[in-house]
């Protein structure tokens, strides 16, 4: 008897597949990082994207602004005249918008939109984007992230220096 092929009475999967319903979920970024960091810092609004460091000029590490005690009742006594001296080029920070442009084929957005629409979820991840580059910015920044000026006194050396985790 020769070899005949094995005549197939079922449907196979990969065509029922095609009829199908498959369960989605919505668009998922790995990259994303929890906020932590942002919600601990003092948020001041900033108009015009320049925060002015307005500071008092320091005479060895002290105000050089003379005070008293007050005075006994019985005593009169004449009180210093001062006033407090502010430094007169304090530092200025321009901060850095973060911006983009999102760009969705009406197409894609018109026959693609089910179970989730494209718009909302390509401008949800892009907004995660942003916030991820507002955050690296914060910390990196070289004019006024967090890293680059932290005095020197609260900066850790590390015994054996910088070393790379991933190869």
């Amino acid at each position: 008897m020769a070899d005949e092929p094995a005549v197939r009475r079922t449907l196979n999967e990969a065509a029922a597949r095609q009829l199908a319903n498959a369960t989605k979920t919505r668009a998922q970024w790995s990259g994303i990082t929890p906020r932590w960091l942002v919600s601990f810092l003092p948020w001041t609004p900033v108009e015009a994207g320049i925060y002015r460091l307005n500071r008092v000029k320091e005479d060895q590490g002290d105000i050089s602004a003379e005070v008293e005690c007050s005075p006994r009742r019985d005593q009169d006594p004449d009180l210093p005249e001062t006033f407090v001296d502010y430094e007169e080029a304090p530092r200025e920070y321009s901060l850095n918008a973060v911006t983009t442009v999102l760009d969705v084929q009406t197409r894609v957005s018109d026959l693609y939109s089910h179970p989730y629409d494209q718009i909302q979820e390509q401008l949800r991840l892009l907004i995660e984007k942003v916030k991820e580059k507002q955050e690296n910015e914060l910390v990196n920044n070289r004019e006024y992230g967090l890293l680059p000026n932290a005095h020197a006194s609260q900066r850790i050396k590390t015994r054996t220096g910088a070393q790379r985790l991933f190869p």
